[in-house]
């Protein structure tokens, strides 16, 4: 059986890839252009300095420069950034923490940590930014007015004005990055609703033909496994011109929307109802082999004969011709479509209202 959410729909399937890459782009650029200053700054630190800093602090710069090379060397090669941009940025809370109780240089500790709130909520968001800026700004407030366990002493006014200052940088870095994440998400929302409502068939709610190579053919090319192979129905309704000419396109209209309906509770959930242009309707069966398609296509015509389609009191005695095809290279689907048209072709001209899934087999 395949393997689909059960929930899955064809609008699913439907991504604003391009909307979320920039993001992800702006996040990755950040989370390097840290590391890569975080690099040059440590190193220069302990170059610099190693004869002044206490051994302890030394040894921490030490591990936190490899620590931060490994991990970049690290999403370089798997790109699981959420939890490396944790870690790196928890390491680096845990070197301002290291500063803050050595007192660096001079004392000049609590300069190096006015930075962090806005590289943590630009790099890990609004949510996980608040919880690690909180977490160093409480254990800095700790080292600062807490009691003494060797840590350096800092004036009075010094601490006073840091923690002053550090607020006002965490308070505008959270108010600026959650009315940014909260602008992207509405870009998002509505990039998303554009582009289901371009490939929703407006009448029926269905796909529409766009549909299929703006998406379903891209998500299949990448992850053939999930969908092939994979079976084609081509399904026109007979005779639909008659019942447009005798009863009106309003009920013509009808008629393509019950037929539609039909399509939805009938079919599986995940497979990809198409109204491919007129009256004709496409229908794809994912992981389903040709002769699992012919069963489904003779119970779906024989729920087209069996329905009643009645408008105003008018009974609409509705049957379809399909034609089926099996696609088992994404790369053959063109020729799919070829041959399940052809096959409606012959249904239509040998007496209509059935189903023909062999002959003029080309694939």
């Amino acid at each position: 059986m395949p393997k689909f959410d059960k929930k899955a729909s064809w609008l699913n399937l439907i991504n604003i890839e391009n909307v979320y890459s920039a993001e992800n782009q702006r996040r990755a650029f950040t989370f390097f252009t840290m590391i890569f200053v975080a690099l040059i700054l440590i190193t220069t630190l302990v170059v610099s300095n190693y004869d002044v800093y206490p051994i302890f602090l030394t040894v921490t710069l030490i591990v936190s420069d490899i620590s931060l090379l490994v991990f970049a060397l690290y999403f370089s090669k798997t790109g699981r950034f959420n939890t490396i941009a944790v870690i790196v940025l928890t390491i680096i809370c845990v070197l301002c923490l290291a500063l803050v109780y050595t007192g660096g240089k001079e004392n000049t500790a609590l300069y190096w940590v006015m930075f962090y709130p806005v590289v943590a909520f630009s790099t890990l968001g609004y949510r996980l930014g608040f919880v690690l800026v909180s977490l160093l700004l409480f254990f800095t407030s700790l080292l600062l007015f807490g009691p003494s366990i060797g840590q350096v002493e800092y004036p009075v006014t010094e601490k006073g004005r840091f923690v002053a200052a550090f607020s006002l940088v965490f308070l505008f870095s959270l108010i600026g990055e959650y009315f940014r994440n909260k602008s992207h998400l509405e870009i998002a929302r509505m990039t998303l609703s554009q582009k289901q409502d371009a490939h929703t068939d407006q009448l029926t709610g269905l796909a529409n033909r766009r549909f299929i190579l703006s998406h379903f053919l891209p998500l299949t090319n990448a992850n053939p496994a999930k969908y092939l192979p994979l079976s084609i129905l081509l399904i026109d309704l007979d005779h639909f011109k008659v019942i447009n000419d005798t009863y009106g396109h309003n009920i013509g209209d009808n008629v393509l929307v019950d037929f539609a309906t039909l399509l939805e509770e009938q079919l599986r959930v995940h497979d990809i109802k198409v109204r491919y242009g007129g009256e004709e309707f496409m229908v794809i069966l994912p992981e389903t082999a040709l002769s699992t398609a012919a069963t489904i296509a003779d119970t779906l015509l024989k729920q087209v004969n069996n329905k009643a389609f009645i408008y105003e009191n008018i009974k609409i005695d509705l049957t379809c011709s399909i034609g089926i095809s099996e696609v088992k290279h994404i790369e053959q689907f063109n020729e799919g479509i070829k041959l399940a048209d052809d096959r409606l072709y012959n249904a239509k001209h040998s007496g209509r209202n059935r189903v023909v899934y062999s002959g003029s087999d080309f694939l």
